[in-house]
């Protein structure tokens, strides 16, 4: 290993251990042995003459210098990544992309939609996380994903695609049983389905104002609010982008269409850095354009940015 090489490497081997919790686990991550990544930073803290890591029988903690150079080496190394995919990708969009998504985001509007992505990228391989839990990209080394909702991260950066939709629907067979809602008021004397956050009823929020309505059944998964609705238990109100099929094929009901049921902001995010990889700005470019012309047709279930002159998906750039 060079004089030019080894610096970078033991960098790297630190900022992995970090990053995995073990020697071991960022040996398997490198390649090598847990010896040899020990033995890389155990060169790295005696050329720098600190100690980086507290070593203990079981675990390994930054000291108070481990930790600056740590949010320093991580941000070099994601540079350093990021500038030699840039030069792997100069004949165009290439390699591995690490993709991050909410379940229901994910599943019911990006996963049509990636294989006309794919065909326009053959050289890309996605790699699709779907999760409703909190993903760090930085510390989960994702390169892009989608958010429902702000994002306090400063480490990131974010574009607003769009605004989400709700919808208010209930199977034909539970509006026959139970007649239907003509307006707010009348919610409250019907069964309604409701979404559950950190073990609450989260109220809908209605023309503004949030409604609580009472109901026989709540989840934190709106495809159990989706199935439910279907075998007529209730009313739900559930994005537009889950519900979506369901009404159009007849077998859910949209109600109360002139009561204005917003969903959150929908961003797409990806971790700040000096050079973007080809490949993300060609999935940026891609989603933002989606969701531009599903606004355009006026069916969407998701409503985006106007914008004028959109150019084809990954073909335009992105801007910060």
């Amino acid at each position: 290993m060079t004089l030019l090489q080894e610096p970078l490497a033991g960098l790297g081997a630190f900022v992995r251990t970090l990053e995995s919790g073990s020697f071991s686990a960022a040996a398997r991550a490198l390649g090598v042995s847990p010896s040899a990544v020990s033995k890389t930073v155990a060169r790295l803290e005696g050329r720098l003459g600190v100690l980086l890591l507290q070593r203990g029988t079981r675990t390994l903690q930054p000291t108070p210098e481990g930790l600056a150079l740590f949010e320093r080496g991580q941000r070099i190394m994601a540079e350093l990544d990021a500038a030699q995919g840039e030069l792997r990708e100069s004949k165009g969009p290439r390699g591995p992309l690490r993709i991050t998504a909410p379940m229901d985001l994910g599943r019911h509007w990006l996963v049509p939609r990636l294989p006309a992505f794919l065909a326009g990228y053959p050289q890309v391989q996605c790699e699709l996380g779907l999760t409703d839990r909190f993903i760090d990209l930085v510390e989960e080394r994702m390169d892009v994903g989608l958010r429902m909702g702000e994002s306090a991260d400063a480490r990131l950066i974010r574009k607003r695609l769009g605004d989400s939709r709700a919808v208010i629907c209930a199977s034909p067979a539970y509006l026959r049983r139970r007649g239907t809602p003509r307006k707010v008021a009348d919610l409250q004397r019907h069964a309604c389905l409701a979404y559950l956050r950190d073990g609450q009823r989260v109220p809908w929020r209605l023309d503004g104002t949030p409604v609580d309505v009472p109901g026989p059944f709540a989840s934190d998964n709106n495809e159990a609010l989706l199935a439910m609705a279907l075998e007529g238990m209730g009313i739900a109100r559930i994005p537009e982008f889950v519900a979506e099929r369901a009404v159009a094929g007849g077998r859910l009901q949209a109600l109360l269409p002139a009561v204005h049921t917003p969903g959150p902001d929908v961003y797409v995010v990806y971790p700040e850095r000096r050079h973007l990889s080809p490949r993300v700005r060609a999935f940026v470019d891609f989603v933002s354009s989606a969701f531009d012309e599903t606004d355009a047709r006026n069916s969407a279930p998701v409503r985006g940015r106007a914008r004028k002159g959109v150019a084809p998906p990954g073909t335009g750039t992105t801007k910060r």
